[in-house]
C-alpha cells in the first residue's frame, strides 16, 4: 500500500514545486512529466499486482480526528479505477503541457498546472480510502480542484457562470453523502467500510433513505439525467486536458462511489434495480439526443459522456438485477459490462476532449460551424478523432463494443428466465442510444474534418506539436489493442465485477474464458476487415500511379463553382431527426425562407436549450422563491417592529418554562 502512498505524494508534490518553479516553464514541466510519471509507475505497478491476484496489505494510521483512520486499501475494484485515473491523467497532464505552451497565455499555467495535479492525486487517494471521513476528504479535494480548474479563464463570464454552478451541483452532492455516511456509521458504530459491511441490516426507511441519498450524491458527480446541470457547462468552460480528465475518470467516480456501495450494502431490491436501469437508460437518451443537437464540439461531447454515463448505470442495474434474482451468471454479465464500458469511455473520451482542445487551438472556436476540411491541413489529429469517434460509437474493431456488447448479450439472453418484454424494451432503447451516437459523431467527425473549410482560420490551421498528438496517439492505441484483443480488458473488468458481486471463483474463469474467446474472434474479424479496406486502398493507390488523375473540390457535387455554403452546417445536418423529436428536445427555429425572384436573406438557425438547467430549474427556483417570500414579510427594517419580535421571543420562553 506504500506504493499508492507513493502515487499520491509524487503527484501532489509534483502540484506544490511545479508553483514554485512557476516562473521557468521548462522547469515547471519538467516537474508535471517526472511527478506524473512517478506517480503512474508507482500507482500501476500496484494495480497490476492487485489485478494479477495477489492481495497487499491496508494500511491504517491514528487520525486525530473523531471517528477518522487514514485507511487505505485496493482491491480489484480499486485497481480497476486506479489504473484508469493514471493513465488518463498522465495522458492528460503531458498533453497540458503543450497546450499550455499553445495557448500563448489565454490558459494561466501556474493554476492549470496545480489544481490538475491535485485533482489527480486526490481521484488516486478517493478509489483507495476505506473510512468514510478520508473518502470525503479526497471527494471535497477532487471537487475543490476541478472548480479551481473550471475557473481558470474567470475573466470571462460564462466561465465564471459555469464555475458557480458546478460549485453548487458539486456541494449539494457533498451532502448528500455527509447524510449517507452519517446513516450508515450511527448504525455501524464506526467510518469505516468494512463495519459498514458487517453492521446489521438498516430498517426499510433508513435504507431506502441511504439509496436515494447514494443517487443523489454520487449522480449529481456523475451526471445522471436530471441532476447534469453543470456538466455540459462546466467541461467546456475548462482547458481541454482538464476537460479529458473531468470528463473520462472523475465523472466515473461517481460510478466508483456507487459501486462501492452496492458492495459493502449487497444485494438491492429488485425495484431498485430496474429503477436503475430505467434511470440509466433515461440518462442515455436524452444525452445522446442534446449531443446530436450541439453545435459547440465540447457542449456535443459533454452531452454524449451523460449517454455514456447512463449506459453505465444501466448496465449496473442489470448487474443488481441479477443479484436480487439470485442469478450470479446474469450478475457478473451485467456489473462487468459496466465496468468495462466505464475503463473504455475513459479512454476514448478523453482522446475526443484532447482532439477537440488541438482543433480549439488551431482554428480558435468551438463552434463546428468554424470548421471543415481540417483533415487535409490536421491529418493526425483527424484520424486519432476518427478513431475515438468508431470507439464511441460502439463500432468494433475498438473498444467501445465490446463493452456494449455485454450488456447487450445480458438483455437478449432467452435462458435467463427474465421478462422478455421489458428487457426487448430496454434493448431497443440502447440499440436507438447507439443509431443517435452515430448520428451526433459522424456530425461531429463530417463537419470538422470533411468537406472545405469554412472560415479563414480553419483554412489556416497547422498540426498540434507532438507533446500533444503523443498523448492522443497513445490513448488511440488502447481503443484499438482492447478492442482487437479484449483478453486483458475483459479480465480487469471480470476480477473487479467479481469483487462487486461477491461472486465465486470458478464462475468468473468460466465467464471470462468464454467472452474472451467471443470477443477476441469479433475482434479479430473487424481487425480483418479494416485490413482487407486498406489492402485495397493501397492496390487502388498503385493501379491509379501510371494515370493521370484530376482533382477536384470535395463535396464538389458536379457545381461548376462549389463553395462552403453548400455544405451541411450543425444545424441542418440533424435537422430532420430533431423535428422528429421536436417535443421531447423543445428546439427553437428561426427559418428565414428564400422569397421572391431574388431573395435578399436566406437563413436557418436552431438552438435546443438543456431542459433541466433552462426551463426546470428556473421554474423550481421561482416557486422557491415565493415560498421564502412569506417569512421575508416579517423583515421591514423598522427598529420597534424587531424589539416586538425579541420581547415576544422572550414571552414565548418564559412561558414555556413555566
Amino acid at each position: 500500500m506504500t506504493f499508492l502512498l507513493a502515487a499520491v505524494l509524487s503527484v501532489s508534490l509534483a502540484a506544490v514545486l511545479s508553483g514554485l518553479f512557476s516562473r521557468s516553464g521548462a522547469w515547471a514541466r519538467a516537474i508535471v512529466i517526472a511527478g506524473l510519471g512517478a506517480g503512474g509507475a508507482f500507482g500501476g505497478s500496484l494495480a497490476w499486482t492487485v489485478l494479477h491476484g495477489r492481495k497487499v496489505p491496508e494500511l491504517a494510521w491514528a487520525w486525530p480526528i473523531p471517528g477518522a483512520v487514514f485507511h487505505l486499501g485496493v482491491d480489484s475494484l480499486s485497481a480497476c479505477f486506479l489504473l484508469l485515473v493514471l493513465i488518463v491523467g498522465c495522458c492528460a497532464g503531458i498533453y497540458g503541457e503543450g497546450y499550455i505552451a499553445a495557448s500563448r497565455g489565454h490558459v494561466p499555467a501556474v493554476p492549470a498546472r496545480f489544481f490538475f495535479l491535485v485533482l489527480v492525486a486526490a481521484m488516486a487517494l478517493l478509489v483507495g480510502a476505506r473510512n468514510a471521513l478520508l473518502f470525503m476528504v479526497a471527494w471535497e479535494t477532487m471537487a475543490l480542484s476541478a472548480f479551481g480548474l473550471v475557473s481558470c479563464e474567470h475573466g470571462r463570464p460564462e466561465v465564471r457562470k459555469a464555475g458557480l454552478l458546478y460549485l453548487l451541483c458539486a456541494h449539494v452532492g457533498s451532502l448528500c453523502l455527509l447524510g449517507l455516511f452519517a446513516l450508515l456509521g450511527r448504525n455501524a458504530g464506526s467510518l469505516e467500510f468494512a463495519a459498514f459491511a458487517t453492521a446489521p441490516a438498516l430498517p426499510a426507511a433508513e435504507r431506502a433513505a441511504v439509496f436515494l441519498l447514494a443517487l443523489i450524491g454520487f449522480g449529481m458527480k456523475a451526471g445522471f439525467m436530471p441532476l447534469h446541470v453543470w456538466l455540459q457547462e462546466a467541461h467546456p468552460a475548462a482547458p481541454s486536458h482538464a476537460s479529458a480528465a473531468m470528463s473520462g475518470v472523475m465523472i466515473e467516480m461517481g460510478i466508483y462511489g456507487l459501486l462501492r456501495l452496492l458492495m459493502i450494502l449487497g444485494p438491492v431490491s429488485k425495484a431498485a434495480a430496474l429503477a436503475l436501469v430505467a434511470l440509466g437508460l433515461i440518462t442515455a437518451v436524452f444525452g445522446i439526443m442534446f449531443a446530436m443537437a450541439q453545435r459547440d464540439l465540447k457542449r456535443l461531447l459533454a452531452y454524449s459522456s451523460i449517454e455514456n454515463i447512463g449506459i453505465i448505470l444501466a448496465g449496473g442495474g442489470l448487474g443488481c438485477y441479477g443479484l436480487a434474482v439470485g442469478s450470479p451468471a446474469l450478475a457478473l454479465l451485467g456489473f462487468s459490462g459496466a465496468i468495462l464500458h466505464t475503463l473504455n469511455h475513459g479512454l476514448f473520451k478523453s482522446l475526443l476532449f484532447l482532439s477537440a482542445g488541438a482543433i480549439y487551438q488551431a482554428v480558435g472556436t468551438r463552434d463546428i460551424e468554424a470548421y471543415g476540411g481540417l483533415q487535409k491541413r490536421m491529418p493526425w489529429t483527424c484520424v486519432l478523432t476518427a478513431i475515438g469517434a468508431a470507439a464511441i460509437c460502439g463500432l468494433p474493431p475498438l473498444n467501445g463494443f465490446i463493452g456494449e456488447w455485454l450488456i447487450y448479450s445480458w438483455l437478449l439472453r432467452p435462458d435467463a428466465g427474465h421478462g422478455m418484454l421489458w428487457t426487448s424494451l430496454a434493448a431497443a432503447a440502447l440499440a436507438a442510444v447507439g443509431a443517435f451516437a452515430v448520428v451526433a459523431f459522424t456530425k461531429g467527425y463530417g463537419l470538422t474534418c470533411l468537406g472545405q473549410p469554412r472560415s479563414e482560420e480553419a483554412r489556416r490551421a497547422r498540426e498540434p506539436a507532438w507533446i500533444m498528438l503523443g498523448p492522443m496517439a497513445f490513448l488511440a492505441a488502447l481503443c484499438v489493442g482492447i478492442g482487437v484483443f479484449p483478453g486483458p480488458a475483459l479480465g480487469v473488468a471480470f476480477a473487479a465485477a467479481g469483487e462487486v458481486g461477491r461472486i465465486e471463483p470458478a464462475l468468473l474463469c468460466a465467464g471470462l474464458d468464454q467472452w474472451s474467446r467471443l470477443l477476441g474472434v469479433v475482434g479479430l474479424m473487424g481487425a480483418g476487415v479494416c485490413a482487407l479496406s486498406a489492402l485495397f486502398w493501397l492496390l487502388r493507390r498503385s493501379l491509379l500511379a501510371r494515370r493521370r488523375v484530376a482533382c477536384g473540390p470535395t463535396w464538389g457535387c458536379g457545381f461548376t463553382a462549389p463553395t462552403p455554403r453548400m455544405q451541411y452546417t450543425g444545424s441542418s445536418y440533424p435537422a430532420p431527426l430533431a423535428r422528429v423529436l421536436a417535443g421531447l428536445l423543445g428546439t427553437r427555429e428561426e427559418v428565414h425562407p428564400p422569397l421572391g425572384y431574388w431573395p435578399a436573406k436566406v437563413a436557418f438557425e436552431s438552438s435546443t436549450p438543456d431542459p433541466a438547467l433552462e426551463r426546470w430549474l428556473p421554474v423550481l427556483a421561482a416557486r422557491l422563491v415565493d415560498w421564502l417570500s412569506v417569512p421575508r414579510r416579517l423583515q421591514h427594517g423598522r427598529l420597534q417592529l424587531y424589539l416586538l419580535y425579541v420581547s415576544a421571543f422572550l414571552v414565548v420562553i418564559l412561558l414555556w418554562k413555566l
